[in-house]
């Protein structure tokens, strides 16, 4: 799930500055030109307002973001404005059959790759967004709290333990005394996992391509991954299904553009 937004709307138009979630990040950079181009000439839309001009065939319209996300999305815009409140507007965009994303019928693709950024986050639902919200710019580890982590039931409800943790090509297996073996092997959120399991934060500095196993006292012992590990771990991927229906990225986007 990506996300981009502008940076210098409010220093050159005093308009609100403008993010867009969970498509293409060239596509959204494209889109928001196209709305700061769009806004100029026609002038500024209100919110909540259904609008066209923007993307091709589909209508937007622009909610305001609340204040409780600006930490953990906007940090380059916070070092722009030099630390000084800037307001910010979602351009919202709707599923293909045209239904926003807050509507019932409207498709999950379009419900779970937008964040809900008028909520605050602590109101927002339980999934990725939430989790980057929540967790963000803090977040210990090399990859977003909303990246996937292979791991078992038994730990992400907080039944079973973690026995050990390998970091592999980026990716994060968290996994109880029965490794590979487990018959509940599935993927959960690794921000999840942190929150449920807090010493978890204590491998966020694992070398890729290694392995740490839980010592007494809540202690990471660490060595290189072995071949059979690497051949269970990939298995093991390929047949996991999520716990929950909330899409995932592989690493959050925040990518920015410059207005002057």
């Amino acid at each position: 799930m990506d996300f981009a937004y502008t940076v210098g709307l409010w220093h050159t138009f005093r308009r609100p500055e403008a993010v867009m979630f969970g498509l293409d990040g060239q596509g959204m950079q494209h889109w928001l030109n196209a709305y700061v181009d769009h806004a100029r000439e026609h002038d500024w839309p209100g919110e909540n307002e259904s609008f066209h001009g923007v993307i091709e065939d589909f209508p937007t319209q622009l909610r305001p973001v609340h204040d409780s996300w600006h930490d953990a999305l906007f940090g380059t815009a916070s070092r722009f404005y030099r630390g000084a409140a800037v307001p910010f507007q979602q351009l919202v965009w709707p599923d293909r059959n045209g239904l926003w994303p807050w509507a019932e019928e409207a498709t999950a693709s379009s419900r779970d790759r937008q964040a809900f950024s008028w909520l605050p986050v602590h109101e927002h639902p339980a999934g990725g967004w939430r989790l980057v919200g929540e967790l963000e710019p803090e977040f210990p580890f090399p990859v977003g709290p909303d990246s996937w982590a292979l791991t078992t039931r038994g730990i992400a409800g907080g039944a079973r333990p973690i026995a050990q943790v390998i970091h592999d090509e980026g990716s994060y297996d968290v996994l109880d005394e029965r490794g590979y073996r487990a018959d509940d092997l599935c993927l959960a959120f690794l921000g999840e996992l942190v929150q449920r399991h807090p010493h978890l934060a204590g491998c966020a500095d694992l070398p890729d391509g290694h392995v740490a196993a839980l010592e007494a006292e809540k202690t990471w012992s660490r060595s290189p991954l072995s071949r059979r590990d690497r051949r269970d771990s990939a298995r093991s991927w390929k047949d996991a299904q999520p716990i929950c229906r909330m899409q995932a990225s592989v690493g959050t986007d925040s990518s920015s553009m410059w207005w002057d």
